[in-house]
């Protein structure tokens, strides 16, 4: 079953969650706020040179899928509004 991750907008917390892809589920957070479901992208290791460090691929690797995830945090917000 996939796994996706929900966020709490009010105690910032984020949650993964497996169900089926068919599944909206309505989940509350603890603190009873209920979650939004936040896109995400999968991670791949993109391989730039085959000299670099397996350290400094995974850096650059992590590097890249937060600033997508900030990007995709930007429009998910555009689109609230």
């Amino acid at each position: 079953m996939p796994r996706y991750t929900y966020h709490c907008e009010e105690c910032d917390e984020y949650i993964e969650v497996s169900h089926s892809m068919t599944e909206r589920p309505e989940l509350e957070c603890e603190c009873k706020t209920l979650l939004v479901r936040v896109l995400s992208v999968p991670l791949s290791l993109k391989v730039k040179k085959v000299d670099d460090k397996v350290g400094a691929v995974v850096e650059s690797s992590i590097e890249e899928f937060k600033k997508d995830l900030k990007e995709q945090r930007n429009e998910a917000t555009k689109k609230e509004i």
